[in-house]
């Protein structure tokens, strides 16, 4: 007898109206995202603006790292949704805390973590005025981590249009706030503290939205021990994923001299726009992704293969169009100084599909409880990406080889996983993780 075998059949996770209003969310934080590094390199010279692509980076590292928070936020409160009559029959409660107390204790961790470990990277990776940046970062963590809490609340309680408003608010504000840092005094320390800024649009949000304000009051009913390491496996996850989605200028700063990084901003402007039009749309679905796999976990890999070929079908006609129109756009937006080869472009953008791919992979195995197969799978592909990086060859190629070999290698782990039949019979949210 199957798991759902029995029941009367569930509810979609999403209903139409309310994934258009997702899908709009993803449009502008997109649409934000594009219109703040098209508008840096306006405002600073190109190697200026690699010192930016570097602390941006870092700044999307860091959100990525505490989006193992949410990722685990939505699972726990789905599956508590899901199984609470017949979990609350079969075993005692255990004593319940607030969880938005046990996010800030995470956040102050992690806060604490780098502003010690900067001592060993800071100026490596942020430049000369690390100091500064290294505190914004702090800052940054604190605010991003209130705002990945109250996502991973909305999303497993299916509050999707207010979970939209969340996440559109957050890039928007960031975009107005680097614009109006820009006009008035354009410096790379200004504008990476405005864009760290918009992680705390959650407040303005909260003003307007009752049911977002409800969401601090969620209780946390499992042991804190238990939740904090399944966080901290699903971060694992989500660094190693961030660290590939928009780290990338970082590892590539430290793997490359020091004069040709400082010319690299094409090349990281390239990979940032051909990563774009999938990446975000499937940052922001992401969440509805996670919570789908929870209620039907059942249905393992079948449940991604109508996504997988959407994705081959956009990444298809997206090369194409990388490859013939990709350079003249990118002269087109950023200058003369930004020529990126078609083959170039046609690679990055293939790579990001990828991506994509082990982004939704992992997503699922975090879903299904197998964190530790995610983690593994993002692990070895991060990693396989850095020992390409620290190949002898041209720097294009570098870049486009990396990227797709070493997600490629992450997709492979994460399907053998969950292609098992074990796995159906293990992902109760219950179960240990795997």
């Amino acid at each position: 007898m199957t798991h759902t075998e029995g029941k009367a059949p569930q509810k979609s996770t999403i209903a139409a109206r309310q994934a258009a209003s997702v899908g709009l969310a993803s449009i502008a934080s997109a649409a934000a995202g594009y219109l703040v590094i098209w508008f840096v390199p306006r405002v600073l010279s190109k190697a200026d603006n690699a010192e930016f692509l570097a602390f941006w980076s870092a700044l999307f590292l860091l959100f990525g790292i505490l989006g193992g928070l949410q990722t685990e936020i939505i699972r726990y409160v789905t599956s508590v949704g899901t199984d609470h009559g017949a979990t609350a029959s079969r075993t005692k409660q255990p004593r319940t805390v607030p969880l938005f107390a046990v996010v800030f204790g995470i956040a102050a961790g992690v806060a604490v973590i780098l502003a010690v470990t900067s001592l060993l990277w800071g100026r490596a990776v942020l430049g000369p005025h690390w100091v500064v940046l290294v505190l914004v970062l702090a800052g940054a963590c604190v605010a991003f981590s209130v705002h990945a809490a109250l996502a991973g609340v909305l999303s497993g309680r299916h509050l999707w249009g207010n979970f939209s408003a969340l996440v559109a608010s957050e890039s928007s504000f960031r975009l107005v706030l680097v614009l109006i840092v820009g006009l008035l005094a354009g410096s790379t320390a200004g504008l990476a503290a405005a864009a760290a800024a918009g992680a705390l649009a959650w407040v303005l949000v909260a003003v307007f939205s009752p049911q977002l304000r409800s969401a601090f009051s969620m209780p946390l009913a499992v042991p804190v021990r238990d939740f904090a390491r399944k966080v901290g496996h699903a971060s694992i996850s989500t660094a190693a994923s961030a660290s590939l989605v928009v780290g990338f200028p970082i590892l590539y700063r430290i793997t490359t001299p020091a004069d040709v990084y400082l010319a690299s901003a094409p090349l990281l402007l390239a990979i940032l726009l051909t990563r774009a039009p999938l990446m975000v749309p499937l940052g922001t679905f992401q969440s509805v992704a996670i919570a789908h796999f929870v209620r039907h976990r059942d249905r393992g890999l079948g449940a991604l293969r109508p996504i997988a070929l959407a994705i081959a079908g956009v990444a298809a006609v997206g090369a194409l169009a990388a490859y013939f129109l990709g350079p003249w756009l990118m002269v087109l937006l950023f200058g003369p100084d930004y020529d990126v080869a078609p083959w170039v472009l046609a690679g990055l953008t293939a790579a990001a599909a990828v991506l994509a791919l082990l982004t939704l992979t992992g997503g699922m195995c975090v879903a299904l409880n197998r964190h530790r197969v995610s983690s593994a799978g993002w692990v070895c592909a991060g990693a396989l990406t850095l020992v390409v990086l620290l190949l002898p060859l041209d720097a294009d190629l570098r870049a486009v080889v990396s990227l797709l070999i070493g997600p490629l290698l992450g997709v492979s782990i994460h399907t053998v996983a969950l292609s098992r039949r074990k796995v159906a019979l293990s992902s109760h949210p219950g179960a240990p993780a795997a």
